[in-house]
Order: structure tokens, then sequence, then C-alpha cells
């Protein structure tokens, strides 16, 4: 078969030339399409984030006022407990006395006496010297026990023990104790 083609070559070269224009606008109108719809997405995503973060900063306004409370209340509770710490720097050695005193003699039994007591400072503990002397080995005994058992004493040492003949003729136990009171 043969073929004869009756359409003039100029006709066929402006149709294909119309078909290529045609291509062209579309393949640009694809493009710019493709990149009003990138930028469409891009914007509102901006947009989305924008009002997030206005939202997120009116939250932390917010916040920022209770924040800003905690730290004067910490401040608050700072400087309390500076007053209450100075006190009890204060304090910390002004009862020590008394307090060993008060314990020394709250379980001394009556048929013992003290005739010296020396103090000096050991550390955060008072280091006691005392000089007894009693009227019973027993009571004496049971004493030494009682201070070497309590809480606030440590390193309770005892010295030699004296016997000696009273004016009344009993017997008279003298001995020195060093002891480390710790205070309550």
């Amino acid at each position: 078969m043969i073929r004869i083609n009756l359409i003039p070559p100029e006709y066929i070269e402006r149709i294909n030339r119309k078909a290529l224009i045609a291509k062209v606008v579309l393949a640009c109108i694809v493009v710019v399409g493709a990149v009003v719809l990138a930028s469409a997405w891009h914007i509102t995503r901006e947009k989305a984030i924008e009002s997030r973060l206005a939202a997120k900063q009116l939250q932390l306004q917010g916040l920022q006022k209770d924040v800003d409370r905690v730290k004067d209340i910490e401040a608050q509770i700072a400087e309390v407990q500076r007053y209450l710490d100075s006190i009890n720097r204060i304090n910390k050695g002004r009862f020590l006395y008394t307090g060993l005193m008060a314990d020394l003699v709250s379980d001394m039994p009556s048929t013992l006496w003290l005739t010296s007591v020396n103090t000096s400072q050991a550390g955060d503990k008072l280091k006691v010297d005392l000089a007894v002397n009693s009227n019973s080995a027993y009571d004496l005994a049971y004493w030494i026990n009682s201070l070497e058992t309590s809480g606030p004493y440590s390193e309770v040492t005892v010295g030699g023990i004296s016997v000696s003949d009273a004016d009344d003729g009993n017997k008279r136990f003298n001995t020195q104790i060093s002891v480390k009171y710790a205070g309550r």
C-alpha cells in the first residue's frame, strides 16, 4: 500500500509547533502550580507555627508569674533558714553547760558528790573532768555504768579509786572520771 500524504509539510510543522508550545505551556503551568502549592503549604505551615508560638508565649507569660512567685518563696525560705541557722549557732553552746549539769545530776545517787568539775572544748563535744567522792562503792559503780551506757556521754575513763576512812567511820571512795559530753 502506498501512502500519499496530501497534507502540506508546512501545515504539519505548524501543528507540531503548536503542540510543542502547548506542551511547554502545560509544563510551565504544572511547574508554576507545583511551586504555588509548595509555597502555600509552607506559608500555612509557617502561620500554624507562628500561632502555636504565640499561644506558647502566652502560656509562658502566665507561668512566668508562678515561677517568679516560686523564686520569691524560695528566697524567703532561704532567708528564714539562714535566720534559723544563726539562731541554732548561737544556741548550740548556750545551754551546753546547764544541760551537762542537769544530765550529770539526773541519775547521780545521793551518796555521791562532785568536788570539782573542769570542762574544755574537744571539737563539737565538751571534755569534762570530774573529781567524785562517794560513801558507797555500789553507788559509784552504778553511776559510772550509767555514764558509760547513757546517750550524751562517750569515752568514759575512770582514774584510780582511792579508799579512805571518813570521820563518821565509813569508807570514802575518791576517783577522777573523764567523759566527753555531746549535749542533747
